[in-house]
């Protein structure tokens, strides 16, 4: 057992049960999720032959976390998160069943859409500050790289089989029946978090917090405006967001246009990267490295290779080369990310402080995406990408030339991490 690739995952699921349940909820509701995203995709344009609505959709999808996200980390760090993601959960329900409702009786119009739209996103906000402030709870210091590449990996797992079988069942069931299985995804994901162990409660606040909502923020971006290696962490990580915007938005330019592909190809290239997100997430969850903040340094590089090998080649297999080499490095970047976070952040904010920097690295995408279309109208794609990769080189510089960052070990005891905790503060 101990020789299998996969044997530390295993091992966290079969002797954790409170993981096992996250793991599984966000399984099946990501899966649902994900075939829901085709179904909305195709019943959008159906209905409106119109790719400004689809594009209006996308960003509504971001839209409310800047408004709520602040406000739901205050929860998160008052209330119990394992309810909070219950809460989530069926909001989430309510709103596909309503919307699948809508479209099988007739009664569809756009605007209902849009606001279940903005309803569904405010509650997966509101579901992932609070997942992602309960990990620690769930599991140990040294578990939590390979805890956040299990959910990651994950998560690619069930993109890649959700996007077919969403496909699958708008033939089948249709856009309706696909939403209201996507509704009852979410109410098993609620019975699977109804079985994770209570998280220990919140701490009290402290004296000089006070007891406003508006205090609290305060309080946490306090603390934040002190931690240099966070504020490092939070800067890198939005400039790679931006920097990544190509690889979203630009790759039907890039295969019909510099490479004179077609459909097949442009999901050979999608399909790549797929792979590489899932190579990359089950690497760094078997080896499950102590030096992350190294393996962070390194992610943002591994990631300006693959941007750059995609700009310069005139081969499309190259090019399938570098997108796979681009998606193993955006895991091998992201899980240390999310893991210094966690360790980095107290647990009395660290609801507070991860809907910041998660509204940091979210608000740049929709703004950015616009930016890149423009830009690459103007310059094209390949180059766009070639600038992706530069700026990528200077994240992973700056991360490489911060010693506290690249000294951060988990496998240090936690008085240990407090220094360095404490040394980041004196950057």
């Amino acid at each position: 057992m101990k020789g299998l690739p996969l044997s530390r995952f295993t091992g966290m699921l079969a002797t954790n049960s409170s993981l096992r349940s996250l793991w599984l909820a966000r399984a099946v509701s990501a899966l649902g999720d994900y075939g829901y995203s085709v179904a909305l995709m195709w019943f959008v344009y159906e209905q409106t032959h119109s790719a400004l609505q689809t594009g209006l959709l996308f960003i509504l999808k971001f839209l409310p976390e800047p408004f709520v996200g602040l406000y739901f980390g205050v929860l998160a760090d008052r209330l119990n998160r394992k309810r909070l993601m219950q809460i989530a959960d069926l909001i989430q329900t309510l709103a596909m069943l309503l919307l699948g409702v809508l479209i099988a009786s007739g009664s569809f119009h756009m605007w209902h859409l849009y606001v279940v739209t903005i309803c569904a996103s405010m509650a997966g906000t509101l579901f992932r500050i609070a997942q992602t402030s309960l990990i620690p709870d769930l599991v140990g210091r040294h578990e939590l790289v390979s805890a956040n590449a299990l959910l990651s990996a994950t998560m690619q797992v069930m993109r890649m089989v959700g996007a077919t079988l969403g496909g699958i069942l708008v033939a089948f069931v249709g856009v309706a029946g696909t939403i209201e299985i996507n509704a009852a995804s979410f109410l098993v994901s609620l019975v699977f978090v109804q079985r994770i162990r209570s998280a220990p409660a919140r701490p009290a606040a402290s004296p000089t917090s006070g007891t406003s909502v508006i205090s609290e923020i305060k309080e946490g971006l306090d603390w934040l405006a002190t931690n240099k290696i966070v504020l490092l962490l939070l800067l890198l990580g939005t400039l790679a967001n931006v920097a990544l915007a190509p690889t979203n938005v630009l790759p039907s330019m890039l295969i019909q246009r510099d490479f004179h592909g077609d459909a097949r190809m442009l999901g050979w290239f999608e399909t790549s990267i797929a792979l590489g997100l899932l190579l990359g997430g089950v690497l760094v969850g078997t080896l499950s490295p102590k030096k992350v903040g190294r393996w962070f340094i390194a992610g943002l590089g591994l990631e300006a290779v693959g941007m750059l090998i995609v700009a310069v080649t005139p081969f499309a297999w190259m090019a399938y080369g570098g997108n796979f080499l681009l998606g193993i490095g955006v895991m091998v970047c992201n899980i240390p990310l999310s893991t210094l976070m966690q360790t980095l952040i107290p647990d009395r904010m660290r609801g507070r402080v991860n809907s910041m920097t998660s509204i940091s690295f979210n608000i740049s995408i929709p703004i950015t995406y616009g930016g890149i279309g423009a830009l690459a109208d103007v310059i094209g794609a390949k180059p766009s990408y070639g600038l992706g990769a530069l700026l990528l080189c200077l994240c992973s510089a700056m991360g490489g030339m911060n010693a506290a960052l690249r000294s951060i070990d988990l496998g240090q005891g936690q008085g240990a991490a407090e220094e360095k905790e404490d040394a980041g503060q004196a950057v």
